[in-house]
Order: structure tokens, then C-alpha cells, then sequence
């Protein structure tokens, strides 16, 4: 049971740390609010980036299954030559 919560709990880890950027970093367009309370197209559109984009953007994107056989392809290749 304990590890069905682990990616909830990890996931709202995550939440709480962007929520706490966004609670602390001031809004580049109107400067007297953070990016959360800003309400200014260019921010609303920063906080949907992933729904837009998917998780190409993101700097570490979630581990499966896909992204771990991109992550190790190399190593495997690498081995190949060696045999």
C-alpha cells in the first residue's frame, strides 16, 4: 500500500515546491505581484506549459518506462559494441 502513495506523495512534493517558486517570484510584466497572484498573459501561459507542451519541456521529466529506455538506449548500444 505504501508504495501505491509514494508517486502521490511525491507528485504533491512537487506541487508544494512549485507553488512555493511561484509564491516567491515577482511577476517580470507587473512587478508588484508574485507569478502566482499575477494574472498577465504571459504568466498564465508559463503555469500551462506542461498541459501545452507535455513533459518534452520539463528539465526532469517523470520516470516510466519510455523515458528509462531513452535514458538507458546509450548504455545498451554501448555494450553491444563490446560483444
Amino acid at each position: 500500500m505504501e508504495n501505491e502513495e509514494d508517486p502521490v506523495k511525491k507528485q504533491q512534493i512537487v506541487d508544494v515546491r512549485a507553488r512555493n517558486i511561484s509564491h516567491n517570484v515577482r511577476c517580470l510584466e507587473c512587478g508588484s505581484q508574485t507569478i502566482e497572484e499575477s494574472q498577465v498573459d504571459i504568466v498564465v501561459l508559463l503555469r500551462k506549459l506542461e498541459d501545452v507542451y507535455g513533459e518534452t519541456i520539463l528539465c526532469a521529466p517523470k520516470l516510466d518506462w519510455q523515458t528509462a529506455a531513452l535514458w538507458l538506449s546509450p548504455v545498451s548500444n554501448q555494450f553491444n559494441l563490446f560483444l
